[in-house]
Order: C-alpha cells, then sequence, then structure tokens
C-alpha cells in the first residue's frame, strides 16, 4: 500500500528506502556532539518533512512527513498570505507548528533547524508575510536567527531573496556545486521552483525562481509517477502534443492534471533556459544538472526529459538528488558552523528577476507544447 505521503522509508516495497545520511553529493558535516535530540524540519507548501536525531551520536531515531495542513485554509501560497493579512496569522502558524509537532513522533527535542521557502518560515514564526502581497514584493524579513517555539531552539536558516527560499539554499549546498570548478545547474522543483547556476571560474552563484504550482505535488503519487505516465502517454500517443488527451490515462489522471504539468514544465524549463541565456552560458557548458525536490528516489531522467522539464541537451548530466532541503537542514543541525555557511551563500548569491520579463514570457510560451 502506498501512503498518501511518502517518506522513503521503503517498508512498502514499491520504492527503494532513501539513504538516511546521504541523498546528494554532499554528506552530513562530523557531529559536533552535545546532550539532547535534535530536529531537523523542511516545511513545504504541500508537504512537511522532519528528521530526529540523538545529537550526542548522530543517530536517526525518527522521520515522517505529512501534508502541510496549511491547505485547508488556502491551496497556494497566495492564498496563505491573503488569509494571514485577513487576520488569520495566528491559525495558520499554529496550523504547522503543529504538524510540525506531530511530525515529530512525541521525541521531546531541544533544538531544531527548520527549512522552507520564505513565505513558510514567516508563517512558522508567525511573522507577518504582507510584503509579498503587492509590488515590488522584496522580502522585508530574510531570517537566519534563532527563535524560541515550545521551549525549543529553532534555528531559521537565511533565504537568499524573497522568493529563494531556505530550502532551496540547503540544496544548493548540499549538492555540493558551490565547490567544484565546472558550471553546474540547480533546480528544486515543487509548488516554487527554485533555480540555481554555479560558475565556478567566477565563484558566481546566480539564482532565480519560478511559480511552478502544485502540480507535481499531489497526495498519493509522486511526482516521478506522474512525470512517467505521461511521457509514456505521449509516446502511446494518448497526449498528443499540444496536451490534448485522447485516449484513458493512467494513475488516474485527467486533461486537468496534465494542463497542469504543462505549465509547471514550461514554467522551469523556461527558467532554465532564461537564466542560462542572461548569463551567457550554453548548455554544452553545463557538467553537472542537480535535480532536487519531492521526487524522491523514482525520477526517470529520461522521462523527464521527454515531457520536456528540461532541455534534452541535459540530460547526459543530470543527477536525482531527492529532498536535499531536509539534508540540509540535518547538515546544519549536526554543525553550525555549516548553518553558517549556508547563510553566506544565500548572503552573496544574485538574483535574477523573471517576473515580467519578455524573454521568460516567450521561452515559456515556447516550452508550453510536448514536441520531441
Amino acid at each position: 500500500m502506498r501512503c498518501a505521503v511518502c517518506t522513503r522509508c521503503g517498508k512498502c516495497g514499491l520504492y527503494p528506502a532513501a539513504p538516511i545520511s546521504v541523498s546528494g553529493t554532499a554528506e552530513l558535516p562530523r557531529l559536533v556532539p552535545r546532550d539532547g535530540l535534535g530536529a531537523a524540519v523542511d516545511i513545504g507548501s504541500t508537504t512537511i518533512v522532519a528528521r530526529v536525531y540523538n545529537l550526542a551520536t548522530g543517530e536517526l531515531l525518527h522521520r515522517a512527513a505529512t501534508l502541510n495542513p496549511q491547505r485547508k485554509i488556502a491551496a497556494d501560497v497566495m492564498g496563505r498570505i491573503s488569509a494571514a493579512m485577513e487576520g488569520r496569522l495566528d491559525e495558520l502558524r499554529d496550523l504547522v507548528r503543529g504538524a510540525v509537532r506531530d511530525c515529530l513522533g512525541g521525541f521531546q527535542v531541544r533544538e531544531a533547524v527548520v527549512v522552507g521557502n520564505t513565505t513558510m518560515l514567516h508563517l512558522f514564526a508567525g511573522a507577518s508575510p504582507a510584503s509579498y502581497a503587492t509590488a515590488p514584493f522584496k522580502a522585508d524579513r530574510l531570517f537566519g536567527e534563532r527563535i524560541g517555539v515550545d521551549g525549543v531552539d529553532v534555528r531559521l536558516p537565511r533565504c537568499a531573496h524573497g522568493f529563494f527560499g531556505a530550502d532551496a539554499v540547503a540544496a544548493v549546498r548540499m549538492a555540493g556545486m558551490c565547490g567544484r570548478g565546472g558550471c553546474e545547474l540547480l533546480a528544486d522543483i515543487g509548488t516554487n521552483g527554485e533555480i540555481a547556476l554555479w560558475r565556478g571560474d567566477r565563484h558566481e552563484l546566480t539564482i532565480a525562481s519560478v511559480a511552478a504550482g502544485p502540480a507535481f505535488e499531489r497526495p498519493g503519487i509522486t511526482g516521478s509517477q506522474i512525470i512517467a505516465a505521461l511521457a509514456d502517454a505521449l509516446d502511446g500517443e494518448v497526449v498528443d502534443e499540444t496536451g490534448r488527451v485522447e485516449g484513458p490515462l493512467p494513475d488516474g489522471l485527467t486533461q486537468d492534471d496534465v494542463r497542469a504539468v504543462q505549465l509547471a514544465k514550461a514554467a522551469v524549463k523556461a527558467g532554465l533556459d532564461t537564466l542560462l541565456a542572461k548569463t551567457g552560458v550554453e548548455y554544452g557548458a553545463v557538467t553537472r544538472f542537480s535535480l532536487a525536490g519531492g521526487f524522491g528516489s523514482g525520477l526517470d531522467v529520461a522521462k523527464a526529459a521527454r515531457i520536456g522539464l528540461f532541455a534534452k541537451e541535459l540530460q547526459p548530466v543530470a543527477v536525482v538528488c531527492g529532498n536535499l532541503a531536509v539534508e540540509g537542514a540535518a547538515a546544519a543541525l549536526f554543525d553550525p558552523a555549516f548553518g553558517d555557511e549556508t547563510d553566506r551563500i544565500a548572503h552573496e548569491a544574485h538574483h535574477v528577476e523573471l517576473g515580467g520579463d519578455p524573454e521568460f514570457s516567450d521561452a515559456f510560451i515556447e516550452a508550453i507544447g510536448f514536441d520531441e
């Protein structure tokens, strides 16, 4: 039986278990031992993931995931921002804190590292996200701070930009890309798609974000399954190049699901295309392309390229990394100096605004279809 939210425990036999300490390219750092228990938490717009560790030994004691209960107030981030401004901020805060508490499985932790996009961190902290409600949508708080929650010392790592959260920064660090000399891309794909380009020759990190929506984050089916089903439907001519469904779809997918995926994958591909174009980098110069996010370990890179999630030129260098955000939170929990380095990466990153950019808009329209 597949769970509504897959934690990749391996018990169902359908999917391999995720490695406990490594799912990307950077291992958890050496533990700075101290007394008590600690938690690493990734708060996503759709899913919350948590791990509990023994801080004296580094042993993983517990891990769990659940759907973000804020969804009952609003499915998307903008809806939650509006609800917070309409007097429901405390309710949103209590919902997410309660879900995190449930994910800890009754373990009494003394410290935690919590990552998420900038809005999720605002709501978790009980801070108003009003700065995102109107133009210029500039965050008034990027975190990189500690707060107390129910007697727990909680570190909220720094976000790089209002739309490039601490979760994506953690993914960048755990991918190891900023420690190598090549030209590397990373896409952390969730409700918000964050994209990063590292140019080792310049020691320069350029970041951008796109609105992908929840198309790859449906309860009961993983993003990798959605992509595989759609790729097979395209090859079987059940779905045509325009996205029109011409026969029965697998896994309960509908025409609306196909349209949602079209918009999401077009946004991600257009974001990658535009970021490279603006920085003058050719696809052939990319030495590694890290795919992070909620896809888990089951993403078929060829099928992802088939639906147009990214340019086919990237397929040979694509690496599936899984949820690097929670890995990065665990790394900062193990060694606070690692968290300091992540905060530095966030501070030094150069952001490229794609919203309203004509080049991005043109690339998005071009990427809508499912052409080979």
